[in-house]
């Protein structure tokens, strides 16, 4: 590493810093709304990326990318049918919740069935947070760090001692961040991160590309193309890990649970200064969201066209493709761009988790006679341990026998779908009751865990599994809600928005453009796409894009004249 690399890395770091300082200096972090939801002040463009950020993170470019050397684009449902998550979360949830005053999700479930669910879904969300995801979010980041600045070589040390290096400093500087800096400053970190981290990662695929084509970036597309198709086939690919199918079943359900009632990604909404804006940011995290395949798994496929016969570790390929390609004042930066990623994650993690513990179990453990002050300070000491723990369990995550990426996202559905099991059962039936739901998401757990430690003949994805455990659950407790069905009558609260409420004007063009936008990136990655003869291409990407801009207008003005008909 020499003088340029380590001194655009410090450099990009500490302007990060600095503004992030600047931004938030005069802002009141003893209050909760002012430490946890940045005061309900933050714009559109601003939650747009900190979503991003926060979404993207190390295990998002090193796991996706690592399942694009390994499969292609097969693997790229995780990124584009968020989509629909970040639609449904636009037009339903952001704005129940906004209109509500919530902080929180459990304070959301807390309203509906009382103390005992929010008890019981904050500790699910902290326990998965703190077993599954930080520690995954820490190990990635760390291999990333390790891998691209070299990090053994620098102290002499090996590549374990390496990696343990780098967790340590990964979660030092996250730690701070989100322990003293609030809500405010993650977003504010967030926004020019995830400029600098987009920028970067299409430099990155812009050099792949140019290496893939010995010097000419056209030739480099060529045979992305043409070589190996298989490997941009998301439709009819016989190369897969995660199959078609389960985009319509159990990765539809995490991706809904992970965009509309995950505390982590709605928090950054729940802070808008509008209804308005909070719906904007989604919307625009969602497209960009299904564009980001081109940095997330892309670029896995053309190191699997550099080096597919060096026998390398999936996880490696995009560290190694970037330690290799960028010049050494580019890998400071884009190291800096990385590491702005993964503590983005990591910060957002923690301040989501403060922000529950302290309002959510702290508070009703004091009977609710706490301070501002009191509060904002046990979610910064519970923040800390849990940096601490993470850092702990991060190393054990590289022995994850099908990658990171993978590993996370199949435990994280032994925890996360209950948690949507119980939002979707408070917001659709109204006779539920805590004991018919808990019921139902204690069936859900029981099935996961049997079908994955005890019987495991069963060989199906498990994605298809947690559609189906989901739906076992959720009868359940329809089952048991009509045999024993509330008895109280639920009273509509009364607004309690903090913020203009009135939905962004383009709410329904822009929902249907996404939603188009996500069919059609199907279709390019498909037979009917660029997974054809190199002469058809051309013409298959026009009809593609006419077809489209004909299904947004057809779909807008069906919409429009069924809402004016049904709902006006």
């Amino acid at each position: 590493m020499n003088v340029w690399t380590i001194t655009s890395f410090i450099g990009f770091t500490l302007l990060v810093a600095v503004i992030s300082w600047w931004y938030t200096r005069k802002e009141d972090l003893t209050t909760r709304d002012g430490f946890f939801l940045g005061g309900r002040s933050l714009s559109g463009v601003s939650i747009g990326f900190s979503i991003l950020l926060t979404n993207w993170s190390a295990e998002q470019l090193i796991g996706l990318n690592g399942q694009g050397y390994s499969v292609g684009l097969s693997n790229m449902g995780w990124a584009v049918t968020a989509a629909i998550a970040f639609v449904i979360t636009a037009i339903v949830f952001l704005p129940m919740f906004i209109k509500k005053g919530i902080t929180t999700i459990p304070d959301f479930i807390e309203a509906r069935f009382g103390g005992t669910a929010r008890n019981f879904i904050a500790w699910l969300f902290l326990i998965n947070v703190a077993v599954v995801f930080l520690p995954t979010i820490v190990y990635a980041g760390a291999l990333g760090m390790s891998k691209i600045f070299n990090v053994a070589d620098i102290f002499g040390i090996n590549e374990d001692s390496a990696l343990l290096v780098s967790i340590f400093f990964i979660t030092v500087i996250g730690g701070i961040y989100a322990i003293f800096g609030g809500l405010k400053a993650v977003v504010i970190s967030d926004t020019i991160n995830g400029f600098g981290f987009f920028v970067g990662s299409i430099f990155i695929l812009i050099m792949g590309l140019i290496a893939l084509g010995s010097g000419s970036m056209a030739n480099g597309v060529e045979h992305l193309i043409v070589d190996h198709p298989q490997m941009l086939n998301a439709v009819t690919s016989p190369k897969v890990s995660v199959p078609f199918g389960a985009i319509f079943t159990g990765m539809v359900l995490i991706n809904i649970y992970f965009v509309c009632t995950n505390q982590i990604i709605i928090q950054r909404a729940l802070g808008a200064k509008s209804v308005a804006e909070g719906q904007k940011g989604v919307l625009f995290a969602g497209v960009v969201k299904i564009i980001s395949i081109l940095i997330l798994i892309v670029p896995g496929i053309i190191a699997f066209h550099l080096y597919g016969n060096e026998n390398i570790r999936p996880d490696e390929a995009y560290p190694i493709l970037t330690s290799r390609l960028l010049p050494s004042y580019m890998v400071g930066f884009f190291g800096a761009v990385l590491f702005g990623a993964i503590i983005s994650t990591f910060n957002s993690t923690i301040n989501s988790c403060s922000t529950i513990f302290a309002i959510n179990i702290y508070t009703p453990l004091k009977k609710g006679d706490v301070s501002n002050q009191q509060s904002v300070s046990a979610g910064r000491i519970f923040g800390t341990g849990l940096a601490i723990f993470s850092a702990l369990g991060a190393p054990f995550i590289q022995y994850a026998p099908q990658g990171l990426y993978l590993f996370m996202q199949e435990f994280n559905a032994l925890f996360s779908i209950p948690m949507l099991l119980m939002v979707v059962v408070a917001i659709f039936f109204k006779k539920a009751t805590v004991q018919t739901t808990i019921s139902g998401m204690l069936v859900y757990i029981a099935l996961y865990l049997f079908f994955k430690f005890g019987y495991t003949g069963w060989d199906l994805h498990f994605l298809h599994k947690t559609a189906i455990y989901f739906f076992c659950g959720l009868a359940v407790t329809l089952l048991l809600t009509h045999y024993f069905p509330s008895t109280s009558v639920e009273v509509e609260s009364h607004n309690t928005a903090k913020v203009n409420i009135e939905n962004w004007k383009h709410l329904r063009i822009a929902s249907i453009m996404t939603l188009v936008l996500m069919v059609a990136t199907y279709v390019i990655a498909s037979p009917l796409g660029i997974v054809a003869p190199i002469s058809e291409v051309p013409m298959n990407l026009l009809y593609i894009t006419l077809a489209s801009i004909a299904a947004v207008i057809i779909t807008n003005s069906v919409v429009k004249k069924v809402s004016q008909t049904y709902f006006s």
